[in-house]
C-alpha cells in the first residue's frame, strides 16, 4: 500500500529511507493549463522495493527532499519536465542517472513512448489511464487517482532491469546514460530569450527591421510570462507578435486593426510595445527561408535509426540539428553512433546511400 504524506513530521520520518536509497524511482503529477511554470500536485517516489510515497506539496513543503533527490540515484519516465519542477522548487537538480523513456529510445522500442505502453510490452504487464487527465489539484485524492500515482513509481525499477537486458545486449547503456546526463543539464538551463523568436512560425521571411521587431517583442512577452506566472498566449499569442513586428504600429489606434489584438495589449501594454517597435534594436541573423536542410538531416537520421534501432531523435534531437547547421560540431558520444557515413554526409564529402526499401516506405 503507497504511503500518503502530507505532514512535515511524516516527511521527516521518511527522510532516512531516502538518503539510504540505492536507486529512487521518482514522478509528479502537475497542472500546466493556466500558468508559465508547471505547479506541482502531487510527488510519488518510492525506494528501492518499498511501497511508494506520495507526497503532497500542497500540504507541505518538500524543501527537505532537496538532498536525497540531488545524491542519490534517481529513476524516471520522460523526466526533462520533472526535474525542471524540481530544480524550480528545491534549488537543486535532481540526480536522474536513468530515464527509462530514454532507455526504450537506444533499446529499439521508440521514442518518445509513454510509460503504459513502455510496460506492456516489457513487462507484460497492463497499467490503467483513467487518471490521466484528473484534477490533481482536488483534496482529497481518490483511492483510483492514489492507485494510479502509485503505480508510476511501482513499475520503474522492474522496467529498468527489462531495458537493460536490451541495453547490455546492444552495449547502448553508455550512449543512453549520456542522452540522460543532457535532459538533466538542460533542466538547469535558463531560457535563452534572444532566441526565442527563432521558433515563431514564418520569422524565417521577416526583413532586417522586422526581425528586430519580433525578437524584442517575443523577448519580452516571454519575461514577462515568467514574472507574472502566466501562460505566454494569456499575454499574447506568436501570431500577434509577428504581425506588430511586421507592421510596426506607431500608436494604441494602428494596433488595434489587427481585429484579433488582445484589448489588453493595446490598452495596458501599448506604451512598452511602442517604444519596443520603435527602440527594437539590432537585428539578429536572418533564419533559413525553408527547412529543406533540417529536413535533410532529420532523413538521414531516420537511415541511422533503420540501422541501429536508436530514435533519431536522440541521435540528434531538434536542438543538435539545428546547431550542427550552424557550424557546430554534435556532442562528442554522438559522433559514433552516428557513423562515418553520417559524418561524410554532413561534410559533402561523400554521397549518403539511402536503402531502397526505406524510399519504397517513405515515399508515396
Amino acid at each position: 500500500m503507497p504511503r500518503f504524506i502530507n505532514t512535515a513530521a511524516g516527511l521527516i520520518a521518511a527522510l532516512p529511507e531516502l538518503n539510504g536509497a540505492e536507486l529512487i524511482a521518482l514522478d509528479t503529477e502537475f497542472h500546466t493549463e493556466r500558468w508559465y511554470y508547471p505547479r506541482l500536485m502531487l510527488l510519488q517516489l518510492r525506494v528501492d522495493a518499498r511501497e511508494p510515497l506520495l507526497i503532497d506539496p500542497l500540504s507541505v513543503s518538500i524543501a527537505p527532499l532537496a538532498v536525497p533527490l540531488s545524491t542519490r540515484p534517481v529513476i524516471v519516465h520522460g523526466g526533462q519536465q520533472d526535474a525542471q519542477i524540481l530544480y524550480r522548487m528545491l534549488g537543486v537538480v535532481p540526480n536522474i542517472v536513468y530515464d527509462t523513456q530514454v532507455a526504450a529510445g537506444f533499446a529499439g522500442a521508440g521514442y518518445p513512448i509513454r510509460l503504459q505502453e513502455l510496460v506492456r510490452r516489457f513487462l507484460g504487464a497492463h497499467m490503467p489511464k483513467g487518471e490521466t487527465l484528473s484534477d490533481w489539484s482536488r483534496r482529497p485524492l481518490s483511492p483510483a487517482q492514489l492507485g494510479y500515482a502509485a503505480d508510476d513509481v511501482l513499475v520503474l525499477h522492474d522496467l529498468k532491469g527489462a531495458l537493460d537486458i536490451e541495453l547490455q545486449r546492444s552495449g547502448l547503456g553508455g550512449a543512453a546514460a549520456e542522452a540522460t546526463r543532457d535532459m538533466v543539464e538542460s533542466a538547469s538551463r535558463a531560457p535563452d530569450d534572444s532566441r526565442a523568436w527563432t521558433r515563431v512560425g514564418g520569422a524565417q521571411t521577416l526583413e532586417a527591421d522586422e526581425r528586430a521587431c519580433l525578437q524584442a517583442l517575443v523577448a519580452w512577452r516571454d519575461r514577462e510570462a515568467r514574472d507574472r506566472d502566466v501562460q505566454k498566449n494569456a499575454l499574447a499569442s506568436d501570431a500577434v507578435l509577428l504581425d506588430l513586428a511586421r507592421r510596426r504600429p506607431e500608436s494604441a489606434q494602428e494596433m488595434r486593426a489587427n481585429r484579433r489584438m488582445p484589448g489588453h495589449l493595446s490598452r495596458q501594454e501599448a506604451d512598452v510595445l511602442l517604444d519596443l517597435l520603435a527602440n527594437p534594436g539590432p537585428a539578429p541573423a536572418p533564419l533559413a527561408r525553408d527547412k529543406g536542410a533540417f529536413d535533410v538531416v532529420r532523413a538521414a537520421t531516420r537511415v541511422v535509426e533503420r540501422r541501429t534501432g536508436i530514435a533519431a531523435e536522440l541521435l540528434l534531437p531538434d536542438a543538435e540539428i539545428h546547431s550542427l547547421l550552424a557550424g557546430n560540431p554534435c556532442r562528442a558520444w554522438r559522433v559514433p553512433l552516428l557513423g562515418q557515413d553520417f559524418a561524410s554526409f554532413i561534410r559533402g564529402d561523400s554521397p549518403f546511400c539511402i536503402p531502397a526499401d526505406f524510399l519504397l516506405q517513405t515515399i508515396p
